[in-house]
């Protein structure tokens, strides 16, 4: 394995997590997070030639019965066909490992590789973080095998991709990355109905985690150093959309019609500069890109090791 699972494990298992979703909400959820399946398969697989870490993308986005308050369970069993306890599959983006498989939306994981998913509380999303943990140490260039409710083995092929999981939650913040995981709120996501424009405010977010602005900023949170990675993520996005076959003009039309989310005024840049430093970076990777088709982000170029 590449990373000790146990820590990943706890990890996980101290993420926080919303609280269950509504019955109303049930349908929606569905709807966004099939999307949001799509988007994060494409933009993390397409771009894994550059990626500085990747991980096994199924192309999956996983949910979980607790995650729903008990009485509205069955509205989501109904939404999603699941049955019986466990995390289960809530998405699949068209064409990935997951579809090829054959599996289908609602199926419980029961185990990876042989290994039972393991349980650390009864926490609305720890089964889930459980599998992304479990993930994270697969080699990324070799099969992935999983086990069902039901006991069948599916074998899913090998899919490289910039490392991260993709959720979307009813409370929080709107759009986040935690350096493991993308979440998008789902009024957020139900307010952009154009999948270009959602896959440019995945693609931001995924760049956060690419960059690992996280940990970069753990000792220096300023106003200015925090500004600063916005805008590395808004540059890195566009290289993440042109790869995945995405406009990356979809990001300079979101801050078009999209005048107010995502911004906190005192720690984020303005949409003017955002705009034109998208605009910026969609020019300097046109160039780039005559000249040399496989060219890669500078960006990353210029990013150095953690210590």
């Amino acid at each position: 394995m590449r990373r000790r699972l146990p820590l990943l494990l706890l990890a996980a298992a101290t993420l926080l997590a919303p609280g269950p979703a509504a019955a109303t909400d049930v349908a929606a959820l569905a709807r966004q997070e099939a999307r949001l399946a799509d988007a994060g398969w494409r933009l993390t697989t397409a771009s894994a030639r550059w990626c500085p870490a990747t991980a096994p993308q199924p192309g999956w986005i996983l949910s979980d019965p607790r995650r729903f308050d008990p009485g509205d369970r069955p509205g989501a069993e109904r939404a999603y066909g699941a049955r019986g306890d466990g995390p289960f599959i809530a998405a699949i983006a068209p064409g990935s490992p997951a579809a090829r498989a054959g599996l289908a939306v609602g199926t419980r994981l029961a185990a990876m590789e042989g290994v039972p998913i393991p349980v650390f509380g009864d926490g609305p999303t720890l089964r889930i973080d459980a599998v992304i943990a479990m993930l994270a140490v697969h080699d990324p260039t070799a099969p992935l095998t999983v086990t069902d409710g039901d006991g069948t083995l599916h074998r899913l092929d090998a899919a490289p991709g910039c490392a991260s999981a993709f959720r979307i939650e009813r409370s929080g913040a709107q759009a986040a990355a935690n350096g493991q995981l993308v979440r998008l709120r789902l009024d957020l996501a139900r307010s952009i109905a154009d999948d270009g424009e959602l896959a440019a405010v995945v693609a931001h977010e995924l760049a956060h985690n690419i960059l690992r602005h996280r940990a970069r900023l753990a000792d220096d949170r300023s106003i200015e150093r925090v500004r600063a990675t916005e805008i590395e993520a808004d540059r890195l996005s566009v290289w993440l959309l042109a790869d995945a076959g995405y406009d990356p003009l979809a990001a300079v039309r979101f801050w078009q019609r999209h005048k107010k989310p995502l911004i906190r005024a005192a720690t984020h840049p303005p949409r003017s500069r955002r705009i034109a430093a998208i605009e910026a970076e969609i020019a300097a990777m046109r160039t780039a890109r005559v000249a040399d088709p496989a060219a890669r982000p500078p960006l990353l170029a210029a990013l150095a090791p953690l210590e």
